[in-house]
């Protein structure tokens, strides 16, 4: 009975074509008639089938690439079994796992068809389509190798459409990896339209130069390489002149394509050669195709992955299992035929990437890729999920970087990746092959002027030759062990030449001057994060945040950078105020900070407000705050702070979130020493009720969820850190963004700095306060008439609790909302009203 579509196709060709060449083998120059390949394979299959081997059984090859390996994989299809390719130059440690993890029974190699032990394979079950047609095995995060086990189902409808996509009867190079999934369109298309498939010895693989001689000498007509291999091609055919003309169709796969001028060159010189860029991961082998359509001149550097071929669905969805709207990120999820079963005899590792489809179409296939879908359907890779490279807040796509860099005449070959250096900052850093000496300094100028500058990388690491896996593909985990180069701290007098440079790498502009604000020429609370954490490594001394809210243009930020010693507070903890925008000095707004004790969050609403006041910041400055100290004596610090930037009142206080909860506290201690408070403004903030969850401050949530994110920070030594900093969680729970750029040790600080604020909010106890009160209310908290409810309460709660004037003015937006973009400026506004207000009757008075 049959059971493999694609054998059957390769057995009629020999029943209607046999004299035909069907297999060349360079390595021995020996030759392949259909008709002598289908007898070999039918001998190796009934050796198969005596050592029992039949469908859900696994056949491990240990074979290399070669004949006998294109007779044992349709020896396998033939009956039905499980093709289970093994690279037998792995190490000893790596084979005995791969053949422990198989429990393979039956092993076919240069000796032959032999059975583990002498044991015969357990009796066959019946044929399905659902019976894996091979394993191929990937490497593991937890550094076990895990197969992937795809059935005939999908293999079969693999080579259906490949074969209905091309052209019949070319001669194709077989080049890939016997490990790696490209090969079964390779060898299986080609034998089942009856053409030549000529097998690549190793050497021919590895050198540009021999595969550009065989291709002409052989008369290829197609091929399947992966990028790298394809560009180094491409170079050689221009460099040389020589012109592999019998070419017609070249399919890449395995890497992210990038059109350089290489290949655009090889592509207008071969004619009407056709490209194909294939995309899918070895969990549903190909998903996506796109034909570059016309003139090479004219493709884009960084071209689509396509649209889904036959046995395809391709979602596009967000962390909740949402369609991601057309033109937008999300991740991509495969269904249909084409899935593997799953890992093989991993259950556990298949169940965490193949899920259920919430459509009711059976199971996802959870691909860990980002794309972008077009209004066209067509799919655009944007990077990974899991190792995406993020450079202060932009995302960057390794591939636009690596093809700037190999454009330098004397780059052969080049990969990016981040690295991690002082305290955890996050540096980009080139790895470079070239041919000669080539200084950092030469790189680093000839991208400079192809990439915007938050894509120029950090450090340059010279390597005599990129590493690469058995697949051809750039080791970027064996990059990642080579030692960085040493910086060379710049002396004290270049500190305005370093500090241009690194505005000019972080705004992405130069356009300002020594005296002119970060914050008004573009800088942003994210790039302010990145430009302390540059700092910090460059100067090799720690750089806090606070530094550059107080010293904000290029000749004050080096006139507190020159100082000796380190440009923090880390020793003390305390308070400390800095100018957040510059204005009359005679009135002063102080802004309170929120809970992780930074106040970067309120520079958006300092920016939109118009009021005439200077704004100044009483932020926590060094070591974070004692746990178990009270929310008093938080406050009690920032009062003598405060007292020595301003002796007496009138005050003009504010605060978001916790921030108004210490403000409360603050003015309570002014008033009782016998200072004026003619402002307190609460913004989306109650002492006596949460906000968010309509809760007494008692109960409040916020304390476990920070106690059990420390735990595991602690549990995990810090690797937790950077799935926290992610999306919306760092900002709910601190209430501002973080920089991609920020190292871990600020990070932790934040959050111990939160915990500590939030356990001393949770027992704080207000009491009455006789002073004038604003409560700015978020009014898109209200979802609900049961959402209204609750904050009507906490509104009569806090009234309460308010013994003088008391006005509540709404806001739009959420809690966090209110101090964002889309909101913020109406913020500011009422904000700016409330306080004129209360100046005309301060006035008054």
């Amino acid at each position: 009975m049959a059971v493999s579509f694609a054998f059957e196709a390769v057995r009629e060709r020999a029943r209607t074509d046999g004299d035909a060449c069907a297999v060349e083998d360079m390595a021995d120059g020996s030759t392949l008639s259909y008709s002598a390949l289908i007898s070999r394979v039918e001998e190796t299959a009934d050796r198969l089938r005596s050592a029992g081997v039949g469908p859900e059984q696994p056949v491990a090859v240990l074979l290399g690439r070669s004949a006998e390996t294109v007779v044992a994989m349709l020896a396998v299809l033939a009956v039905g079994g499980a093709y289970c390719p093994i690279d037998p130059a792995s190490p000893p440690a790596r084979l005995e796992a791969l053949a422990r993890r198989l429990g393979a029974l039956v092993t076919i190699s240069r000796e032959g068809v032999t059975s583990s032990g002498g044991q015969k394979a357990p009796a066959a079950k019946p044929f399905s389509p659902a019976a894996p047609a091979y394993v191929l095995h990937t490497s593991g995060s937890t550094g076990v190798p895990k197969g992937v086990a795809m059935p005939y189902r999908g293999l079969d409808r693999l080579i259906r459409w490949q074969i209905a996509d091309g052209e019949p009867g070319l001669r194709t190079l077989h080049f890939t990896a016997t490990s790696f999934d490209v090969t079964f369109q390779e060898v299986l298309s080609t034998l089942a339209t009856g053409g030549c498939l000529v097998i690549a010895p190793e050497e021919t693989r590895r050198d540009s130069r021999a595969l550009l001689d065989t291709i002409v000498n052989r008369r290829i007509q197609r091929l399947f390489l992966p990028y790298v291999a394809l560009q180094l091609l491409a170079e050689t055919s221009v460099r040389t002149g020589v012109v592999p003309d019998s070419l017609e169709h070249v399919v890449t796969a395995g890497e992210r394509l990038l059109i350089t001028p290489a290949i655009r060159d090889f592509f207008t010189a071969l004619g009407d050669c056709r490209l194909d860029n294939h995309f899918g991961p070895t969990e549903a082998h190909l998903v996506t195709s796109l034909t570059l359509p016309g003139d090479p001149a004219a493709w884009p550097a960084l071209p689509a992955i396509g649209t889904p071929v036959d046995g395809v669905v391709c979602r596009v969805l967000d962390d909740r299992l949402q369609d991601v709207p057309h033109g937008e990120v999300g991740e991509l999820y495969v269904e249909g035929d084409c899935l593997a079963r799953g890992y093989h005899r991993a259950p556990a590792a298949t169940a965490e990437r193949f899920v259920a489809s919430p459509w009711g179409s059976g199971r996802m296939y959870r691909t860990g890729d980002l794309v972008r879908r077009s209004d066209d359907g067509t799919h655009h890779f944007v990077g990974r999920s899991d190792d995406q490279l993020k450079i202060r807040g932009f995302r960057v796509e390794p591939g636009e970087v690596e093809h700037a860099l190999v454009g330098h005449p004397r780059v052969v070959a080049a990969a990016v990746g981040l690295r991690e250096v002082l305290g955890g900052i996050s540096v980009l850093v080139a790895y470079v092959q070239a041919e000669g000496p080539l200084s950092p300094r030469e790189v680093i100028d000839h991208v400079r002027g192809l990439l915007p500058e938050y894509m120029i990388p950090s450090r340059v690491v010279a390597v005599e030759s990129m590493p690469r896996t058995t697949s051809g593909k750039i080791d970027r985990a064996a990059l990642a062990e080579l030692p960085l180069p040493e910086l060379t701290v710049e002396p004290a007098e270049d500190l305005p030449r370093l500090i241009t440079d690194l505005w000019v790498r972080v705004l992405g502009h130069d356009d300002f001057a020594q005296d002119d604000d970060f914050f008004e020429v573009g800088g942003d609370s994210l790039l302010a994060t990145w430009v302390v954490a540059e700092l910090s490594q460059v100067i090799g001394r720690p750089v806090e945040l606070s530094v550059l809210l107080d010293a904000s243009t290029v000749e004050d930020l080096a006139a507190a950078l020159g100082t000796d010693g380190p440009v923090t507070a880390a020793e003390r903890h305390s308070s400390q105020i800095v100018t957040i925008r510059q204005g009359p000095s005679a009135r002063s707004l102080y802004l309170v900070h929120p809970l992780g004790g930074e106040l970067l969050g309120y520079r958006e609403l300092a920016r939109a407000s118009q009021a005439p006041v200077r704004i100044l910041g009483i932020g926590w400055a060094g070591k974070p705050p004692a746990f178990g100290l009270s929310l008093s004596e938080i406050a009690a610090t920032h009062v003598e702070q405060l007292r020595t930037i301003q002796p007496d009142g009138p005050y003009l206080l504010a605060g978001w979130s916790f921030g108004g909860v210490l403000a409360y506290e603050i003015a309570q201690q002014l008033t009782a020493a016998g200072a004026a408070v003619d402002f307190l403004g609460l913004l989306d903030a109650n002492p006596v009720i949460d906000p968010i969850t309509g809760l007494p401050i008692a109960r409040t949530p916020f304390l476990g969820l920070l106690e059990e994110v420390v735990a595991r920070l602690d549990d995990r030594a810090g690797a937790g850190l950077e799935e926290l900093t992610s999306g919306e969680t760092w900002i709910q729970l601190m209430g501002t963004p973080v920089s991609e750029g920020a190292s871990s040790d600020y990070l932790r600080a934040a959050l111990d700095t939160a915990r500590a604020c939030m356990a001393a909010a949770a027992a704080y106890r207000p009491r009455p306060y006789a002073g004038p009160v604003h409560l700015f209310q978020a009014s898109g908290s209200q979802s609900s008439g049961a959402d209204a409810v609750r904050q009507a309460e906490a509104v009569a709660a806090l009234r309460e609790l308010c013994t003088g004037p008391f006005t509540v003015i709404p806001v739009p937006g959420d809690h966090w909302g209110i101090m964002r973009a889309e909101h913020v400026s109406r913020t500011a506004k009422e904000l700016d009203a409330a306080l004129e207000r209360q100046g005309s009757a301060h006035n008054e008075s």
